[in-house]
Order: C-alpha cells, then structure tokens, then sequence
C-alpha cells in the first residue's frame, strides 16, 4: 500500500481501490480468489505487519466514510427530504462538497453534515458476512496486541496499533451485525473481555471533538511506507534537530492552547497588593488593557501617583489613547490572539479514567435546604432530539477543522511518533464501542461481576456508565444501563449507587456572566464568547433590564465566529430579550451601537447543559429492592419537608405566575414515583408513616379542629371545638 501523506490523492485513491475490491468480491468470477487472498492474508496478522496484510484487513474491516469523488451518498435538503447524490468534489478545508442530483442531474454546493453516504446494498451483505467468519481471528489479534506493551519507540508501533484498530472495528461491526449471544463465549473464556475494559479506561490524549472517524481518515493521510520511514532514518540528525520544534508544533492542537502563551509576562507579576488593586481598579472602570497599563506604570518609574495621574491624562472618556512607546513597552506582557475554536476545545481532552473511592456512606440529612440564586430554564424549550442534531453538525463541523489543521502541519512534525498517538486513540474509541456493543447484548444467564470485567471496584462500573452515557446514542445506553443493573450483583450496586451520588453532587452545570456597562457607551464595537468544554448545550438567559436603542444598538448571538449559525439578534426594550438555548460549547457575541442614545444595556447568564445527565424518571419501573428492609424511607423525609415548603410558598404567592424551578419539578417527579414504587411493594403505609413530621401532624389536627367547629357554628351546636377557638354558637 503506497499512500501518500501529502496530498488526499492516496486517500481518495486508497478508497476507490477498496470500492473496486469490494465490487469484485460480490462477483462470482473473483469471489474465491478474493477470499482465498483475504484469508491468507489475515492469518498472517498480528505478526506479519506488512503493508499488504493491513490493506487487506482495512478493506476487509470498511474504510472511514470518505466524500471523494464518485461517492453515492443521500443528501437531505433544509425541508428534510432525501436526494440520492454523487460527490463530484469536496472542498475539505470549508467542509463543502459539490454534488449533482441523480435525478434532476442538477448541481449544488452542500455542506458535509447534509451528507450520508449509502450502504453498498448487496455488497454491504457479503462484507457483513465475511466479516463474522473473522470475529474469532479479530478477537486474538485484539487480545495478543492489547496484551503487548508497546510504545512510540518500538519499529512497528504504528503498523501495530493500527492493526489493533482495525481489529476491534471488525469486531464492533460483528458485533452490532450479529449480536453478543453468537460471540460471548470468545469473550468470556478469554481475556479479552478484561482488557477491553482497561483499554476504555485511559483517555485518547485528543480533544473530546474529535470524530473517530476524521481520526481514521488522519491515521490514513499520515502513514508513510516503510520506504520513506527509511530515509527519514537515514536523515536522523536533520531530524533531532528539527525535534523542539516538531513536538511544540505536535502538542498545540491536541492537548493544550499552546506553549508560547506562557512564555508571555503577566502584567501583574510583581506587583504589591495596593498596586495590584488600583491595576484592576483601572482595569475594569477604564476598560484598559492590563498589558498597557503595566506599560505606563513601567515608563513613570513604577510609581503609583504618577502611574494614577499618567492615566487620568490618556483616558479620553472612551479608551485610554496610547503612543508608539507604549504599545512597544506593552508587547512583554501582552496576551497572544485569543485561542482559535478548535485550540479552545482542546480543552476539553479526554484524559485516563481517575476512579475516586467512596469511602463511606453520606451522613444522614435532617434538613433539606433549596439553592441560593436558582438558574431557571424554560419548560418546553428545544427538544433532546433537536439539540443532540445540531450538536452533532457543529462537532462535525470542528472535527473537520482539526483534521484540516493537522493535515497543513502534518509535515513539520515527527510523524511516526504522532501516527502511533492517533491510532492509539482510534484504538481506544472502538474498544469502547466494542465493550458498549458487549454490556447492551449482555446474556441474562451470565453474571456481571468485578472479576469477569476486572473492574478496580464496584465504583469502577458507574465511571464506565458515565463514559458510555457520552460515546452512545440515548437507546444504546438505556439498553447498557438496564443490563448492567439486572445483571449486577446486589453488594455492587449499593457503591454504584454512592458512586453516582458522587457525581451528582459535582457541579452539574458551569455558570458565566457576561454584561455590558449600564448604560453602555456610544461607538461601542465589543466581540467575545463564552466557552465551556464538554458542554452539549448552552442556556442563555438575558436580565429584566435588558434594554437598547432599538434598530440602533444590537447584540448579535451565533455558535459561529462568522456568526452565520444559529444566529440571534437583540435590540429595543426589555420584552424583546427572550431566553433561548444555543447547540454546543461555545456562544460567541457582538455588541454594536451608534453614535447617539443610550440605554440600560446587556446582561446574560450562560448555563452549560448535559443532555440525559440527571434524569428524574426511572425508565425501568419494574426494578427495586426485593425487601422492605433494604428501603429506609425516612431518608426522604427533609426532601419532602422541603418539597411541602415549596408548594405552600406556590399556593401563598399566587401573583407571580410562572413556571416551576428544576428542583421543584424534579421532587414533584420524585415523589409521584417513590409512590407508585411503594404502592407496588405494599409499603405505602410504611411509606407515609416516614414522611409524616410532628408538625404536620399538629396542622392536620388543628385544620380537623377548625372543620369541626365550623360545621357545629353552621348547625347551633356548641362543643369543645368552638370552644377551644373562642367561637359562640
């Protein structure tokens, strides 16, 4: 296999090639040569890593969808209709393609995310079925390679790994083809299924935006042929020098904003505190850049008075105006350029799975208390559905853009050991779709115990739900999670349970505050964004103040910098400032104004959102415990002391109509199942009996008292119940 790194030439060709070779299997002429090669060729692996053998099991294991010229793919047009299409070119690096209509024979420029490509039909069929002749061959080549230690060092590292990839890929299209009951014994009488679950359990060192398949298209674009790895040998001592600067270039995209960032000075370094306070004084009253300012104070001696009055002096009721010393002096200590969206997600990088014990049960709770400055969201807002859709066009979307980042930088870097990173981040992604496909498919007959999966702890079992709760669609996860808790032992879904607990009280969802000056100034020009990693949605709520020239003054909202999607615009009195939700992590803004007339301004709270994260709903109501003694109901006492509190406060202040807080929608939820839960045990006397508080008691009794001698005032009838309220019959 010759692919060339430097161009989608190799790619595009590669592809073309497997498409005729899939062809050519389904035809009867070549199908037992094909076969008889295939065969040879995968019995050689994992120890016989040449280029023909790999070739061999990627065409065999299905290339990464790849828009290349010829591709049969289904394009869906803004109204959701279907239009079967062909690829006639695709522009990579604005993540376009140019197709033509099957039908119409019409042209158009689509973007990728309208794009599915189809099934071979026929040809799919026969390669399904060629692909479960091998699972028992994948399943050793995954385990002999999963139990080899290997680094970047070794000679057939890459070779390896990507085998490995491909490999557990072959299995995860077995196994969503064919089910787990055909293949759980390979599973379970070897060790694969143990190292399946150390492997989900270390992160891929990339951005969680990344796509797997837009790493499998990179582990293509980059490889080179033993050939060229030679003469980069050959070439060593070029490369040990070119090393500081490969691994600087290496490390920026995927793990971290970049080295030179922290090579710049902070303006407040070295500074007293009274200093540092009137830097930030000035800072946020003037609006003055921090770098500027450490400028000025340097150029008046560091002295406070003079830097003070300096100050006063340049500020001209706007902006502080500044001169060419100053901006020279200002450039040791300013920031570089704001981060680019792909650099800023790599903030988000999935790490190795850190599993915290749970020492101890929670201490008991007398009393409930509701959050202070609750952030409310909307009842009926944009659907799950409709979000995760757009979410996933926008991390389609930035997956694009790395890949396109990584490819124009491909060649500045050492990219053997760069190659041996992705492939085994490709390695970890399909492990853990393997091990999803495997818990989903779980036999009922089959125990799920620590030592089958080696699990570290009980606790261990609740960080992989968590992890799958992200990799998997909602159905997909909803059959692992009713698995997993039917086929638990009992002694391990008490600590799952504390486990998750643990998570719940974790901050659910990170808060940013942005707001203009009140009232803000003329000539305003301001762009920003808020970004928060790992975030599927962001709710943005606006202040009652909200309020500018209206057509005049206008904040601009996308979750694009060319602020072309899912863009809102804002302008004139408060009831035009309505609260929405924006797909993704980042929300970027822009504010503008004219020249004349001002108001009040702009202040909005962003809420970071986690799709499926903390439902209230038990969506598997035949579950529970099998006795009575294992639900200690008075738990739930402060609970519902504060659920009561809240529904008398509603009843109280019926002036304010609107809609409930999250917490009293979920304890509304809470209780309507814990009851119908006891009910169905024939624990609902015991159930009301441990809700029941002294006080309510005292109300019932004194309302009781009150029916009472209200009914004998109406009927003449003195007794001791108007007496004891003082009421004459």
């Amino acid at each position: 296999m010759e692919l060339l790194p430097s161009s989608r030439v190799g790619l595009d060709w590669a592809c073309s090639m497997a498409e005729i070779l899939r062809s050519l299997n389904s035809a009867p002429l070549w199908r037992d040569v094909i076969a008889t090669f295939t065969d040879h060729c995968i019995k050689q692996l994992p120890f016989q890593l040449k280029h023909t053998n790999i070739f061999t099991l990627l065409v065999l294991v299905g290339f990464p969808q790849v828009l290349c010229v010829g591709t049969r793919c289904v394009y869906m047009d803004n109204a959701n209709e279907p239009h079967n299409v062909i690829i006639l070119k695709h522009f990579t690096e604005k993540n376009r393609a140019v197709i033509v209509d099957v039908k119409t024979r019409k042209r158009k420029t689509v973007k990728d995310y309208q794009l599915v490509q189809k099934g071979g039909g026929q040809e799919c069929g026969d390669s399904q079925a060629q692909l479960s002749q091998y699972s028992q061959h994948f399943a050793f080549i995954a385990s002999h390679l999963l139990q080899t230690s290997m680094d970047s060092h070794c000679p057939e590292a890459v070779e390896a790994t990507w085998v490995l990839s491909l490999a557990l890929k072959g299995l995860y299209k077995t196994l969503k083809a064919h089910g787990f009951e055909e293949t759980h014994s390979t599973f379970l009488q070897t060790d694969l299924l143990k190292l399946l679950v150390k492997k989900c359990s270390k992160g891929t060192g990339f951005s969680k935006t990344w796509l797997l398949r837009d790493l499998e298209i990179l582990s293509i674009m980059l490889y080179s042929s033993k050939k060229e790895i030679s003469i980069l040998a050959e070439h060593g001592d070029l490369e040990l020098d070119e090393r500081g600067e490969q691994d600087e270039e290496m490390e920026r995209p995927v793990s971290s904003p970049g080295e030179p960032e922290q090579k710049k000075l902070d303006p407040l370094e070295g500074l007293d505190e009274p200093t540092r306070i009137c830097f930030l004084m000035a800072h946020d009253a003037l609006n003055a850049p921090l770098h500027i300012l450490r400028a000025i104070y340097e150029l008046q001696m560091k002295r406070t008075d003079s830097f003070f009055l300096e100050v006063q002096k340049r500020f001209d009721g706007d902006e502080l105006t500044t001169d060419e010393r100053i901006r020279s002096l200002a450039q040791r200590w300013q920031p570089r350029k704001s981060l680019r969206l792909e650099e800023q997600s790599a903030k988000a990088v999935d790490t190795d799975m850190i599993i915290l014990p749970c020492l101890s049960r929670p201490s008991r709770c007398d009393q409930a208390t509701a959050e202070s400055n609750p952030v409310t969201q909307k009842l009926i807002s944009s659907t799950e559905s409709e979000l995760q859709q757009s979410y996933a066009k926008q991390r389609r979307s930035k997956s694009a853009a790395l890949l396109h980042k990584e490819l124009n930088c491909k060649s500045k870097r050492a990219i053997r050991d760069y190659l041996f990173r992705v492939n085994e981040a490709t390695a970890v992604l399909y492990a853990r779709h393997v091990l999803a496909s495997l818990l989903a498919e779980w036999p009922g007959h089959v125990p799920m115990s620590e030592d089958i999966l080696e699990l570290s702890g009980p606790a261990h079992m609740t960080y992989i739900l968590d992890m799958f709760m992200q990799l998997e669609e909602k159905h997909q996860w909803e059959k692992i999670l009713q698995k997993v808790l039917q086929g638990c032992r009992e002694d391990m879904l008490g600590t799952m349970a504390l486990a998750a607990c643990q998570f719940m009280e974790e901050p659910g969802m990170e808060v940013q505050v942005r707001e203009s000056k009140h009232p803000y100034n003329n000539n305003t020009n301001f762009e920003d964004k808020v970004h928060i990693p790992g975030a599927i949605y962001l709710s943005i709520k606006f202040d009652s103040q909200c309020n500018t020239e209206e057509g005049c003054d206008e904040l601009a909202m996308s979750s694009s910098s060319d602020f072309q999607q899912d863009r809102h615009n804002f302008s004139g009195s408060q009831q035009k400032w309505k609260d929405f939700e924006l797909p993704g992590d980042t929300l970027y803004y822009r504010f503008t104004s004219d020249m004349s007339n001002t108001e009040w301004g702009y202040r909005f709270t962003v809420t970071a959102g986690h799709l499926g994260r903390f439902q209230t709903v038990n969506p598997y109501p035949s579950w529970g415990y099998p006795h009575s003694d294992l639900c200690d109901l008075a738990l739930l006492k402060p609970l519902w002391q504060l659920f009561t509190h809240m529904e008398y406060g509603l009843f109280e202040d019926v002036t304010q109509p609107g809609i409930l807080l999250p917490l009293h929608r979920a304890l509304t939820e809470l209780f309507f199942v814990t009851e119908n839960r006891a009910q169905e045990l024939g624990l609902l006397q015991d159930y009301l009996l441990a809700l029941t508080t002294d006080d309510h008691l005292l109300r019932c009794a004194a309302q009781a008292l009150q029916n009472i001698a209200a009914i004998s005032l109406a009927i003449n009838y003195p007794n001791k119940a108007t007496r004891l309220w003082n009421v004459e019959c």
